[in-house]
């Protein structure tokens, strides 16, 4: 491997040297996606995916610590010095939803972080770039990431990144913060029809419990959501139900705001159960996480990419047909990305026609755009002094 340099014209040699691997490496990397659509597994049950991107990586010699953070299928692949003056995280999820299989396309972002890794592995010295892969699980049920972060696998890291699937190419996008809640009314079972006014029944509160949101909603900042289902409505109709559950969540761009909206769905739900007399059960979901915090800095440095390979961005804003994502946990930590790279014109995510354009020549093509993009963005960290410490002081605003 030449030693590394910075000289204007060997960059480019070396942007061109980076492209041509990622051109080398795509027929495995195309493979795996193929395979993972066919073999979809679910949040923290992950374990075939996983070992199969063990074995990639470590083809690759990177060194890996498996089961990180306790999650069997989560794991931290190293390679390069560990002073060396960058250290960059690709983030690689994995799982996919019940019954539609890989509908968010996990099956491309993943193999997307492993192809730029390998591009990155083959081009840039050890000496220049600590790179990690982080095979994060159970992005789905958004507990992967945060009990990484809670566990300090981010420590140290100057930026993390990732690419998703979308029908959109968007260098900058951003994520609602998801509060969720289990919210269970406790009451007392009675005959529904011997003997009613003995019983205190639980649905009431659940009842009451949406009517109240359903007022709140009006006065409700713009861009806040709150939606939900009732988890446990009673077992038979004829049994006054002692126990009765709703699943809230409660999602925004602003911190602040998030906090405030779900205290006043709270206050709906105490009002329901003071109004019906039952009594109130607050439940917090593990896998609650905050908005996202950009880095606009570092989201610039991926659109100077796209702009290389001439590659134009969707018209749609950052916050625009955005939903939420553990990620949101690791921004809160490190520097962090998560462009959208497009796979078919007019898709929504969580479908079975997402999932199949993964495997279509369309989804072939947005896995090798956002391994170049991931790799030359990560190439111009290491090169660039300006461009990190203009990453660094974003960080930090």
């Amino acid at each position: 491997m030449s030693a590394f340099v910075a000289d204007d014209a060997k960059r480019e040699d070396e942007r061109a040297a980076l492209l041509r691997a990622v051109e080398a490496g795509a027929a495995e990397a195309l493979t795996l996606a193929h395979w993972m659509a066919e073999h979809p597994e679910l949040s923290l049950e992950e374990r075939e995916t996983s070992r199969r991107y063990v074995a990639y990586l470590e083809a690759r010699r990177f060194a890996v610590e498996r089961a990180a953070a306790g999650m069997p299928s989560a794991f931290v692949a190293r390679r390069g010095a560990p002073g060396a003056p960058l250290r960059v995280a690709l983030l690689a999820e994995m799982d996919a939803l019940p019954d539609i299989g890989h509908a968010c396309g996990h099956n491309l972002s993943g193999p997307a972080s492993l192809l730029a890794a390998h591009a990155l592995a083959d081009v840039v010295p050890e000496s220049a770039l600590e790179l990690l892969v982080v095979g994060c699980p159970a992005e789905e049920i958004g507990v992967g990431k945060r009990r990484l972060v809670e566990r300090g696998v981010f420590a140290g890291v100057d930026a993390a990144m990732m690419a998703h699937a979308s029908s959109m190419r968007r260098a900058h996008r951003l994520f609602l913060g998801n509060h969720k809640l289990e919210l269970v009314y406790h009451g007392r079972a009675s005959h529904a029809a011997a003997a009613p006014e003995r019983g205190i029944n639980a649905l009431d509160g659940v009842i009451a419990l949406f009517v109240g949101i359903g007022l709140l909603r009006q006065q409700l900042p713009a861009g806040v959501r709150v939606h939900g289902i009732v988890s446990d409505g009673g077992k038979a109709p004829n049994v006054i139900p002692e126990r009765a559950a709703a699943r809230i969540w409660v999602r925004a761009l602003d911190a602040d705001v998030l906090a405030q909206s779900v205290a006043r769905v709270l206050h709906c739900a105490e009002g329901a159960a003071t109004s019906t007399g039952t009594r109130l059960e607050v439940q917090v979901d593990e896998g609650s996480s905050p908005p996202m915090r950009p880095n606009l800095a570092l989201a610039d440095t991926y659109r100077r990419q796209l702009a290389r390979l001439g590659l134009e961005e969707s018209a749609e804003g950052p916050g625009e047909a955005i939903g939420s994502s553990d990620i949101t946990h690791v921004s809160r930590v490190v520097p962090t990305i998560h462009p959208n790279f497009p796979i078919g014109a007019g898709l929504e995510l969580h479908t079975r026609e997402f999932a199949a354009a993964t495997v279509r020549p369309s989804g072939d093509a947005g896995l090798l755009e956002a391994a170049r993009a991931l790799a030359l963005c990560v190439l111009e960290l290491v090169r660039d002094d300006s461009t990190r410490r203009a990453v660094a002081r974003d960080a930090h605003l």
